[in-house]
């Protein structure tokens, strides 16, 4: 997958409800980020949430290539999926998905009033989660010694966008996640650090 910029998400699982005539709504915010997740966050939320009327999410996933998906499930086309959705876009967010979960409660609300109660459920999730920064990197698999490790920590780890995995043995092996702008300037600074003992080697992108 090409890197492109950076974007933001939820973190984790998120809750609001509300009530509107009668109607019982749950907003379920929570993380998503490929077409398999869709279907075991609906089974999770169906199984916490037994028997309720309408299942009705949005989900925007796929890192800076973004997939849209959506459905009313049963409510008035236009009236749940497209509110919802509206919300993720307006909050910028993406490997993220909503469902509002609705308990109907014997009076109906009306295009309108759906499409109110829906965005309201939705954006009131969204305040209860909490939302993190996913950057570009550049992944590095590092090997070192153990006196050219404090180097590492000392002058080049505040680069890293999350704290390196390393793994102690004979020598030092690291795994470190750079920010893609800072990629270049992050090889020479260790090669200068390290007198180039250090032997690094880029083994991928992602998202961290």
């Amino acid at each position: 997958m090409a890197l492109f910029a950076d974007y933001f998400t939820v973190s984790g699982i998120s809750e609001s409800e509300s009530r509107v005539k009668g109607s019982r709504f749950i907003g379920i915010a929570m993380p998503c980020e490929k077409d398999t997740d869709i279907q075991s966050n609906l089974s999770e939320v169906s199984r916490r949430y037994p028997n309720a009327t309408h299942y009705c999410y949005a989900a925007v996933y796929g890192g800076t290539n973004r997939t849209e998906k959506s459905s009313d499930n049963g409510e008035p086309s236009g009236t749940a999926a497209k509110p919802i959705l509206s919300v993720i876009k307006g909050r910028e967010l993406t490997d993220t998905m909503i469902v509002v979960v609705r308990y109907f409660g014997g009076t109906l609300l009306g295009t309108g009033g759906l499409v109110h109660a829906y965005t309201q459920s939705a954006s009131d999730s969204i305040e209860c989660a909490s939302i993190v920064k996913k950057s570009a990197c550049a992944i590095f698999r590092i090997t070192l010694s153990y006196a050219d490790l404090n180097t590492f920590n000392a002058k080049c780890r505040v680069m890293c966008a999350i704290p390196p995995e390393i793994i102690y043995e004979e020598a030092v092996t690291v795994t470190a996640a750079v920010p893609v702008g800072m990629a270049e300037e992050f090889s020479q600074l260790l090669a200068d650090s390290t007198e180039r003992r250090a032997h690094m080697e880029r083994i991928g992108d992602g998202y961290r």
